[in-house]
């Protein structure tokens, strides 16, 4: 039977779902700007009871706030994340390295091995001359030392990285604690029956930013607490407690991703996406090989040079000297006595010692080296060998910087689909906000008409 309480209540539960909407709605509005917010609803339900005339309606009820969620979006968006992450690290890996081998300037090693070949041609006009044999030490010295400096910077570009892992680590531990407390709350809250969207906005940002970091899956269990599965399969976020990543020193002096529980066995193959794949692979794959390039570079042009120089004859009648000391590009220097007296590089062939200072045999046959394929199973000359190393960081640094422009505008296109679905809509909000004001307001004249017929009554009694 209705009564004019019941009507009484419904007015009042009406006027209670309608604030809360408002409420609500003016979360979203307020939030519009807030990264990673979800935009909320709330579930409005008739309620109802059953009676001798059939199911009877007792107004409405908000049954909780949802957060206006796509669950496939989200994880999808995570996997963009963690593949442009790849490549934003190697795009700002590789431009360091690309800067190492710029020619831009007379500096470059290109220039400097070019005036190397040709003060030997200059010797050759001139063998017995003093300043073209001191000029000839002098360009050798800048040339080796170019070498020098090129390896040793290709060796901080990957100790770098080295800094960059253990950087990134610290984050990937700290972001994995946060999300671990955040399951805590999230759990905590549910199990009480209220609402945890704020907290799962904040862990679904966390995960964002972890994504940009490293590899992984997550899976959300029924308290809703989520795990977080990295490359090899172990949890870096879980219940019971996540594990912690760390670092450790390889044969080879740099740092490999290990768990802080098996420091002894490292991870790396099994991190394929984000900043540290990027870093890892610059690491231990690209740098390594342009330091090889220039290895043999370095090697062949000191057996060419040498095998030449000590078949030669000095100004003083000496024979088996070498030019150049050292056997890579991190040790290739001219050699200390023949800095120390020019009048020991053997311009001359093996002739006798009244020909020897107008003899040029052997500094012609080394100039020609330039232009000799010694490389490359005899394919490439010195330069052409050099030229292609260079073309080579390039191309990687272009192909780092197209896929990371490519990733970007993924990402931007998945961002937008899950902003179509959970972003705030400033137009939509004002249109549910004058929804929610008028049903605010009609519920408020159903408690006043209701009133006004309880006044009736009592005044009928009286």
């Amino acid at each position: 039977m209705v009564t004019i309480n019941s009507a009484l209540y419904i007015g009042r539960d009406a006027l209670m779902a309608q604030q809360l909407a408002i409420s609500v709605t003016g979360q979203n509005i307020a939030n519009v700007n807030t990264s990673g917010y979800t935009r909320q609803r709330v579930n409005l339900v008739n309620t109802a009871i059953p009676s001798a005339e059939g199911s009877l309606g007792t107004g409405v009820k908000a049954k909780g706030i949802v957060r206006i969620y796509d669950q496939f979006l989200n994880s999808q968006l995570n996997v963009d994340i963690q593949k442009k992450g790849t490549w934003e690290a190697q795009n700002q890996a590789l431009q360091q390295t690309e800067n190492i081998f710029t020619e831009s300037s007379v500096d470059g090693l290109s220039q400097n091995m070019s005036k190397f070949w040709n003060a030997w041609q200059d010797l050759s006009a001139d063998p017995s001359g003093h300043a073209e044999r001191k000029a000839l030490a002098d360009q050798s010295q800048i040339m080796a030392a170019n070498i020098q400096d090129t390896y040793q910077s290709l060796n901080q570009i990957q100790n770098d990285m080295d800094g960059r892992i253990t950087g990134a680590v610290d984050e990937i531990n700290s972001l994995a604690t946060q999300i671990s407390n955040l399951n805590d709350n999230i759990a905590k809250m549910e199990s009480g029956g209220q609402s945890a969207n704020d907290f799962r906005d904040q862990r679904d940002l966390l995960l964002n930013q972890l994504s940009e970091k490293i590899n992984f899956t997550s899976a959300e269990s029924s308290d809703g607490r989520v795990t977080v599965t990295l490359g090899d399969g172990n949890k870096l976020v879980g219940n019971p407690p996540f594990g912690k990543l760390s670092t450790a020193a390889n044969a080879s002096g740099h740092l490999d991703l290990v768990w802080d529980s098996a420091p002894t066995t490292p991870i790396n193959s099994s991190v394929s996406a984000g900043n540290l794949k990027g870093w890892l692979d610059v690491r231990d794959s690209l740098v390594p090989g342009y330091k090889d390039s220039l290895d043999s570079l370095a090697q062949q042009i000191i057996q060419g040079v040498n095998t030449l120089h000590t078949a030669g004859t000095a100004l003083d009648g000496s024979t088996g000297i070498d030019f150049f000391s050292g056997t890579s590009a991190s040790t290739i220097a001219v050699n200390p006595a023949i800095l120390n007296n020019v009048n020991m590089i053997a311009a001359a062939g093996l002739v006798s010692s009244e020909l020897v200072a107008g003899d040029n045999t052997q500094a012609i046959a080394i100039s020609k080296l330039q232009d000799t394929l010694t490389m490359n199973g005899n394919t490439d000359t010195y330069d052409t060998y050099y030229n292609s190393l260079v073309s080579s960081v390039g191309s990687d640094y272009r192909n780092a910087s197209t896929s990371l422009k490519h990733q970007t505008t993924v990402v931007d296109q998945t961002n937008n689909l899950r902003e179509s679905v959970s972003g705030v809509s400033t137009d939509e909000e004002m249109v549910n906000l004058i929804q929610f004001q008028h049903g605010y307001s009609a519920a408020a004249k159903v408690i006043d008409t209701v009133s006004q017929m309880m006044d009736t009554v009592i005044n009928m009694v009286r």
